[in-house]
């Protein structure tokens, strides 16, 4: 294959597969220059929920006001531009193949972070009645692509007992209270210490929080997480 490569690149020329645009030499064969220049550094981004900050600061105005259920954060983007419409794509449009891209691009954010030994990778859950209507759980499918590139396993430890309405079009407050008693843990004799939740989005940090804490009450002791983009807030 390597010796017909170049004619395949002719006939077939590689694409970006987050903004579709052509790759014209870029030492990543998936990633365009402009896309690559979104990603976050995790160094100059709070260090509890993700977001990017001025160089001199640790943490967010926003954060001190929080007391989130997760440890910590890291996004691969903020949720703009071509990554908001990659993501799109994959959530709702049916590109499963971007699942293995986004989950390349978080397990290299996460080998950034200075955290704890991670035993187990846990997907944030549709519940049943999304998931019928979608088809398939992004989430799910972005844990399973981070745990081959990261060597770690993953498990479903979380249920959502309850049904809620999207949170897209929620305000802040109401998005707390859709997700307040969400989530369960899944009932096992013994839960890992330290767990890395993943999903797609961190706006408000409700869903995470609330899924978070379902796992801290069934034993677990340190939960982070890891999105593919975070909101502005």
């Amino acid at each position: 294959m390597d010796l017909l490569q170049p004619l395949f690149d002719l006939l077939f020329p590689p694409r970006c597969r987050i903004c579709r645009s052509f790759l014209r030499g870029e030492k990543e064969k998936f990633l365009c220059t402009r896309c690559a220049e979104l990603i976050l550094n995790p160094a100059d981004c709070c260090r509890y929920c993700g977001y990017p900050l001025d160089k001199e600061k640790k943490f967010c105005d926003f954060c001190v006001r929080q007391n989130f259920a997760f440890a910590g954060v890291c996004a691969v983007s903020r949720y703009h531009g071509p990554f908001k419409k990659a993501i799109q794509r994959f959530k709702y449009t049916g590109h499963l193949e971007l699942a293995s891209v986004f989950g390349k691009l978080l397990a290299q954010q996460v080998r950034q972070r200075n955290w704890p030994q991670v035993e187990v990778l846990v997907p944030i859950p549709l519940h049943p009645k999304k998931l019928w209507q979608r088809g398939y759980d992004q989430s799910q499918l972005l844990a399973e692509a981070m745990a081959q590139e990261l060597k770690i396993p993953g498990q479903n430890l979380l249920e959502r007992k309850r049904y809620t309405v999207s949170q897209t079009e929620l305000s802040a407050g109401e998005r707390w209270q859709n997700m307040n008693n969400a989530f369960t843990a899944v009932e096992k004799q013994a839960m890992p210490s330290c767990v890395l939740l993943v999903d797609d989005l961190l706006t408000t940090g409700a869903t995470a929080h609330f899924a978070a804490l379902a796992l801290r009450r069934a034993g677990v002791k340190e939960v982070y997480l890891a999105v593919i983009a975070r909101a502005v807030k």
